[in-house]
């Protein structure tokens, strides 16, 4: 999902990433594991990797202005 600057995305707080990194953090699994709870899995982490990201565009953004 890209922005544009029409429609920028919300700020993104280090806390807010701090504590989504702790309710769900990255795991290891074993072959027992099904695929849904993979998928489960990865979709959280996904979504705290994206907040990292923005996180960081954000801030990197606020240098450069």
């Amino acid at each position: 999902m890209k922005n544009n600057l029409d429609t920028p995305f919300p700020k993104v707080t280090k806390t807010l990433v701090k504590a989504l990194e702790s309710a769900f953090p990255k795991r290891d699994f074993n072959t027992d594991m099904s695929l849904r709870d993979l998928d489960f899995h990865y979709g959280q982490r996904s979504v705290v990797n994206f907040l990292r990201a923005q996180l960081e565009q954000q801030s990197e953004n606020i240098l450069k202005e």
